[in-house]
């Protein structure tokens, strides 16, 4: 379980070391077993979030543990993946010579088969004698992933994983998020895109201008949505986003972000 209590993290920017604050007093609880998405427009603080929690930085206030521990401590990262937004890889080096490398740095040995595993279902078994910068974007993000699942890790730390994708890609890495569900993953991933919420997620979280402003069940965010549609039904929608919760959670992010 991860447990987020009152974080904030700023960062000092110009000349004058100007305070700028990228998240704010966030407390969250990620359930064990549970799929939450983390959703935001660009610049809300989620990507901040998720370097704090995988330990990539320090908060400046408050604390973030993992299973006891804080998330800096090398024992909260043993069970822990992690799934970057831009993923990059050496150039010159095969996937399997990537991963292999990978699995040398894990407190634990990793046998072939392992490997095959992890490359095969994350769909890039197929590639892996292909040199990486020969690779899709796609292809890149389903090696980061297999990278991401070396040692059956108890938590998935997915930074915007669907980002870059076409659809069909998209579709694919959607249906192995249900595969690692099935296996009682807990993963916690963040998007922009509101149409992930409802495929994928037993909860919800939102975050906007570095503040959470919602975190809940996904029945109960529905439950919530299909009222607030009801009322909004006869004027003007946005017409990217179709379903109650996306129209809810749109409005939600918009009112926000004017406040």
């Amino acid at each position: 379980m991860i447990e987020i209590k009152n974080a904030s993290k700023y960062f000092r920017v110009g000349f004058f070391g100007t305070k700028k604050i990228a998240v704010e007093d966030l407390s969250l609880d990620i359930e064990e077993g549970k799929v939450t998405g983390f959703f935001g427009p660009n610049g809300a603080g989620k990507s901040t979030t998720i370097k704090m929690i995988v330990g990539l930085i320090k908060p400046s206030g408050g604390n973030i543990r993992i299973n006891g521990f804080d998330a800096s401590d090398y024992r909260a990262r043993i069970k822990l993946g992690y799934l970057p937004e831009n993923p990059s890889f050496p150039r010159g080096l095969k996937g399997i010579e990537i991963i292999n490398y990978y699995s040398k740095l894990l407190n634990k040995k990793i046998d072939k088969n392992e490997i095959d595993d992890a490359l095969k279902l994350a769909g890039i078994f197929y590639a892996k004698n292909i040199h990486a910068h020969k690779y899709s974007k796609g292809m890149t993000q389903r090696l980061a992933l297999a990278v991401s699942i070396l040692g059956d890790p108890e938590i998935l730390i997915f930074d915007e994983p669907l980002s870059g994708l076409d659809p069909i890609g998209r579709k694919e890495f959607k249906d192995i998020i249900f595969k690692l569900k099935e296996r009682k993953k807990t993963i916690f991933f963040s998007s922009h895109v509101l149409a992930d919420s409802k495929e994928m997620c037993d909860r919800i979280a939102v975050m906007v201008n570095g503040r959470l402003i919602k975190n809940e069940n996904l029945e109960d965010i529905e439950s919530e949505a299909a009222g607030y549609a009801e009322e909004r039904k006869d004027e003007g929608l946005p017409a990217e986003y179709s379903t109650p919760l996306e129209i809810y959670l749109y409005d939600l992010m918009l009112k926000s972000r004017k406040n």
